[in-house]
């Protein structure tokens, strides 16, 4: 499935999406939405955007988002390590 999505110009110069790299960024702030939603992982995220990890993280903090990681998944980290 493709997905199309068509915004006036001013649209997307006001959201910074101007450019070649428009699609990209776009996609990746969609992308993003979803990991923040919990709807796609972040191994994911960096697949479907087509980023490497370190990639994923520094775009992700110039987004101000972070990882999805509670204080569950560090007791459940801990106690696998164990």
């Amino acid at each position: 499935m493709v997905l199309k999505v068509e915004l006036p110009e001013d649209a997307l110069r006001d959201a910074g999406l101007t450019g070649q790299d428009a699609d990209q960024e776009a996609r990746f702030l969609l992308l993003l939405e979803l990991y923040r939603e919990g709807k796609v992982s972040l191994g994911r995220l960096g697949e479907l955007a087509g980023l490497s990890p370190a990639d994923v993280l520094a775009r992700m903090a110039k987004h101000g988002t972070y990882l999805n990681y509670s204080t569950d998944d560090l007791a459940a980290d801990r106690k696998a390590l164990r």
